[in-house]
């Protein structure tokens, strides 16, 4: 795979950083699997290599992805060869029951497949990697050390998750283990067949546990912190539900919400998100058009000086499902958008964004980033930015392209241009900024 990413941030003010540049991205992914009757294997080296990467992107904060890839590897052409997965499959160990073990893919949501193509396509697009993921959109990206146990019967599909996360995302020693991050987890689905084949409805858990040797504390409270001092429940439950495919016409409808417990530092946790959406697809007409519309609420933090933290932690997701632009995280936000997808031929799929993004808490902050990153340092994998007592963050238009031009050859393509509302206005001297990239990717 072969990017090259053009930037251009938000105009920071007099004597802030270069907010302008283009770096170009290979990534190779080498790997074999075995699988049989009652076992499989799975093992893949990575390699990835950046050029160009911006040292000047910094002030106020980084200037974009570029800028904290720079953070992470301080040099501008980071490099780096790891171990991407190995693990080992063992089917039915009892009638249903399969274990993984190693260092495998996860992505919360899409633990079981339902056989319905418009539920699997909203999960795959709007559910999947909201809570933990594999930061899919990062060069880097990160994998899961542990376990995973699942369960099938007609009816439902449960699993039972126990793992860490590996270093990655921006950070270039990639492929480390971070046994310092500890993931517990289940779900439990009721699968389409057993609501009509019109629904699946999902039961999610986990416990997420966080004591790093890294020097960050991505809130409102504007305390230090020599470690990470973390330890969050998160509860909830997903509706995917699809009409049948009537004359080519078809709607489909998701709600998601999350609640949340534990300690964040020395402070009580206590947040919530929710997201609910909706679409319809006219299947029989030229393009296909798919025009889909939501919104999307993640707590904020209304005291910076109590003993309650309420900013809603998203954990370990793969952000750029849900915020193309990679401009701001599920935290502390409200987002509203509407989408248009269509296929004009089978090999050409072309999708449409726009959005409002705001803060649920103006006495909150700015958040952006894709989780952990790093065992020791400095990089949380979050980082934050002021309010500025205000709430309006962008309005944001977006679009993508990906042409399949053989089997194995597809080309891809994005440009994100964001406005920014007061809270950008009153931190840098532009408010405009564009992102795009180019994504030539190779498969055999």
């Amino acid at each position: 795979m072969w990017h090259r990413l053009p930037w251009r941030f938000f105009e920071p003010p007099p004597g802030g950083g270069d907010p302008e540049y283009a770096y170009p991205v290979n990534r190779l992914q080498a790997g074999v699997r075995h699988d049989a009757r009652r076992f499989g294997l799975t093992a893949a080296l990575q390699y990835v290599q950046f050029g160009n990467l911006p040292s000047t992107a910094v002030g106020p904060g980084p200037l974009g992805v570029g800028a904290v890839y720079y953070g992470h590897a301080g040099r501008s052409d980071s490099h780096q060869v790891y171990l991407r997965y190995l693990h080992l499959q063992l089917k039915e160990l009892l009638p249903g029951i399969t274990l993984q073990a190693g260092r495998m893919p996860y992505s919360s949501g899409n633990e079981d497949v339902s056989g319905h193509p418009k539920i699997e396509a909203v999960k795959a697009q709007r559910v999947g990697a909201r809570l933990v993921g594999e930061f899919e959109w990062s060069i880097y990206q990160r994998g899961y050390d542990g376990l995973r146990v699942d369960a099938a019967r007609r009816a439902w599909h449960a699993t039972a998750v126990a793992f860490s996360p590996t270093q990655g995302g921006f950070e270039d020693a990639a492929g480390l283990m971070m046994p310092d991050v500890r993931v517990l987890g289940g779900s439990f689905t009721v699968r389409a067949a057993a609501l009509g084949n019109a629904a699946e409805l999902q039961a999610f858990t986990f416990r997420y546990d966080d004591d790093r040797r890294v020097a960050a504390r991505p809130d409102n409270s504007g305390r230090a912190a020599s470690a990470v001092d973390v330890g969050i429940n998160t509860f909830g439950a997903t509706l995917v539900a699809a009409s049948p495919s009537r004359d080519g016409r078809q709607w489909d409808a998701i709600v998601w919400l999350a609640g949340q417990t534990g300690q964040w530092y020395e402070q009580t946790h206590r947040a919530f998100s929710i997201a609910a959406e909706a679409g319809h697809q006219w299947s029989r007409a030229p393009w296909q058009p798919w025009l889909r519309a939501g919104v999307l609420w993640a707590s904020g933090d209304n005291n910076p000086t109590d003993d309650r933290h309420g900013t809603f932690f998203q954990m370990l997701p793969t952000v750029r499902r849900y915020a193309l632009t990679a401009l701001y995280s599920q935290m502390n936000s409200r987002d509203v958008f509407v989408q248009a997808l269509a296929r004009p031929v089978p090999t050409l799929g072309l999708r449409a964004d726009v959005r409002s993004v705001g803060l649920a808490s103006a006495r909150d902050h700015w958040y952006f980033g894709s989780g952990a990153t790093q065992s020791r340092g400095t990089q949380f994998g979050y980082g934050t930015r002021p309010s500025n007592g205000r709430t309006e963050l962008a309005t944001i238009t977006e679009l993508s392209a990906d042409y399949a031009v053989s089997r194995h050859w597809s080309i891809n393509g994005f440009l994100g241009i964001a406005r920014g509302g007061e809270i950008v206005r009153r931190t840098f001297a532009g408010r405009t900024m564009t992102f795009g990239y180019l994504e030539n990717v190779l498969q055999f």
